[in-house]
């Protein structure tokens, strides 16, 4: 066979055609000019990055007719002799097929025997980590003081494999992943030499595809050059490698961002089709959700590709948030790891299609696109002059605040609550004459996008509350505000990790129906002596709360964490505007906060109630339904 590979034809001969590993090849350089060449070496590092090249190298240079010298003349008997195998005196071995313990004792067996033709007998040793540990340990001795005239070369993709003995007998060099930049380079000085004809885009598309590897890149034009041998275009590349065009990619982008599910799974449809593979469109998508990323926050740079600098990149970039970025990101990745192990792949990216598209109220996917449509719409009214005064004021006042109380944990994704008030809001300013709007209406617009102002609910007075059963007995307060002011989060992290111990306790019948209960709510606040916890349904918080059931979750308490720990049982919608309230106080700068009193519709005054007891003939099917059901069932006697 007369033709050979580009890869293999282009092969570095010295350390001055190494690319992207200068500071391996300027160590070698200099220890090779100082007589200071070690007996043993390990190479370790990513596939198709130089290892094996340049221990060829290194070989060639110890044993160079002019040496020492920092590279080999490669025009001497030795350098050509070693370069086209004709010495036996450097020995390549390849470990993963000659990796027993035999193979290893022959090589120590030999490495005694002067070399025969050169000065240095070297071995070099592919692959290193396939070795067996028995091979290891026979290798050991012999690594540690070879004779003078020996020096083993290591050369692995996987360094946590070998042995600690190992590494501590050689000396170790990391050869690190070529940049796209620096592939691009040296494709280009082979496409001259060769007289290739292809476009500057699928010389950067090669080097991406590479992934770090000057080899895999060789390998992938000499590839594109046999299927298109007259010009080879971005497109052809991507044929090759089984990629998405970068059009394809951009449409697909769209669809998803304009909720158009339908449209999307069509053209993974076509994609399938023409051949390309679910595992490939994946990833490819993954690459194009990060490269919009990276483009948001850091802009056009060196290594951007090519393909990337056009309006309609620039547009999505735009139009594109962070915090939607990062749910397509995520919902991409989940699928990807599914797909990896399915055989039934196509299924888990049309999920995620549908689930990056669901337009159902509450949905992740229409709570994004919700938060972005308002983004931009918030933008519009930033844009206008009497809005701009605000908004520096506005920024002023947020930098001065006061941090967070420690027990105050606030979400980042927005609810669809919030959504709805911020929308209700942006809608009193008429975007479409701005020079109309007066400028109160504009402020307590902003103002109320911004949360800088007094929320309505903190303002309301009690003339204009209706008349509300009184609670105070029960659900004081003032309980409330003890724990809040004198949150402990260790504690309250020591009480979560042994949450599940409750209903562990030797209980039975009833109380350890009541611990059960107890136990399915969620602690979210404590201060060593109270804590609050809160539950989906207020029925379960007034079962709770009254007295006998108080004085036996209280014993259930004492035995779990040994001390005595008052409780109150809140609804979670309840404990949540309490903490709003809270958060705002802390906010503007008070401590010691009052807070208003708790009121609601559901909870009732159960201090002077008294719990019966269920008999334990009630069966199950009885106990489950207080549990599921609370004060709401009623117990008919036969």
């Amino acid at each position: 066979m007369s033709y050979k590979a580009l890869y293999r034809t282009y092969r570095p001969v010295d350390f001055n055609e190494v690319a992207g590993q200068t500071h391996i090849t300027t160590t070698l350089k200099n220890a090779l000019m100082n007589n200071k060449v070690a007996h043993a070496y390990l190479f370790s590092g990513p596939r198709g990055t130089g290892k094996t090249t340049i221990a060829k190298i290194l070989a060639k240079a110890i044993n160079c007719v002019e040496a020492p010298t920092a590279n080999p003349c490669n025009v001497c008997p030795n350098c050509l002799g070693i370069q086209d195998g004709s010495i036996n005196d450097v020995i390549e071995i390849d470990a993963a097929s000659n990796n027993g313990v035999d193979e290893i004792r022959e090589i120590r067996d030999k490495v005694r025997y002067l070399p025969g033709y050169v000065k240095y007998k070297v071995y070099i040793v592919d692959e290193v980590h396939m070795l067996s540990t028995g091979a290891f340990n026979a290798l050991l001795k012999t690594l540690e003081e070879p004779p003078a005239h020996v020096i083993f070369i290591l050369c692995t993709t996987e360094p946590q494999k070998i042995p600690l003995t190992i590494h501590s007998r050689c000396q170790r060099f990391d050869f690190k992943s070529i940049t796209p930049s620096e592939i691009t380079i040296k494709l280009h000085e082979v496409i001259e030499k060769e007289h290739i004809q292809i476009q500057d885009e699928a010389v950067d598309q090669i080097a991406i595809y590479a992934e770090g590897g000057l080899r895999d890149a060789l390998g992938l034009l000499d590839q594109a050059y046999s299927y298109s041998p007259n010009f080879i275009s971005i497109d052809d590349v991507n044929q090759i490698c089984g990629a998405l065009s970068f059009s394809t990619q951009i449409e697909i982008v769209e669809s998803i961002m304009k909720m158009n599910v339908s449209n999307a799974i069509q053209l993974m449809d076509e994609l399938l089709v023409s051949g390309k593979e679910v595992q490939k469109i994946c990833q490819n998508l993954i690459q194009f959700y990060r490269d919009i990323l990276v483009f948001k926050n850091v802009g056009y740079n060196d290594s951007t590709p090519k393909p990337y600098h056009n309006e309609r990149f620039s547009v999505l970039a735009q139009t594109l948030n962070n915090r939607r970025l990062f749910f397509y990101l995520d919902v991409l990745n989940k699928a990807a790891a599914e797909i990896k192990w399915s055989n039934n792949p196509r299924l888990y990216l049309e999920l995620a299609f549908i689930k990056m598209t669901d337009e159902e109220i509450g949905s992740d996917a229409k709570v994004w696109q919700t938060f972005n449509d308002l983004e931009l719409r918030i933008k519009k009214i930033e844009s206008t002059p009497m809005v701009e005064t605000v908004i520096k004021k506005t920024v002023e006042k947020q930098t001065e605040q006061p941090p967070l109380h420690p027990e105050i944990i606030l979400n980042d994704v927005p609810t669809e609550t919030d959504i709805i008030a911020v929308e209700e809001t942006v809608e009193m300013v008429d975007l479409s004459k701005p020079e109309s709007v007066e400028k109160d209406s504009i402020k307590s617009s902003f103002i109320g996008v911004s949360d800088i102002s007094e929320p309505e609910t903190y303002k309301t007075t009690s003339d204009a509350l209706p008349k509300q059963r009184d609670l105070s007995q029960t659900y004081n307060i003032e309980f409330v505000e003890e724990v809040l002011n004198n949150g402990n989060r260790d504690d309250k992290n020591y009480l979560i990790n042994h949450w599940y111990q409750l209903s562990k306790s030797n209980l039975s019948g009833v109380n350890e129906q009541y611990a059960s209960l107890f136990e399915s709510g969620q602690l979210v606040a404590s201060s060593f002596e109270k804590m609050i916890v809160t539950f989906p349904s207020a029925a379960t918080c007034n079962r709770l709360m009254k007295p006998s059931v108080k004085n036996i979750m209280k014993s259930v308490i004492q035995n779990t964490f040994n001390r005595d720990i008052e409780y109150m049982a809140l609804p979670t919608d309840i404990f949540q505007s309490i903490s709003d309230e809270f958060a705002y106080l802390w906010r503007q700068g008070k401590r010691s906060i009052r807070l208003s009193p708790i009121v609601s519709s559901e909870l009732r005054d159960v201090s002077e109630e008294t719990e019966e007891n269920a008999p334990k003939s009630e069966g199950k099917i009885v106990t489950d339904a207080i549990n599921l059901f609370g004060d709401l069932v009623r117990i008919k006697k036969q």
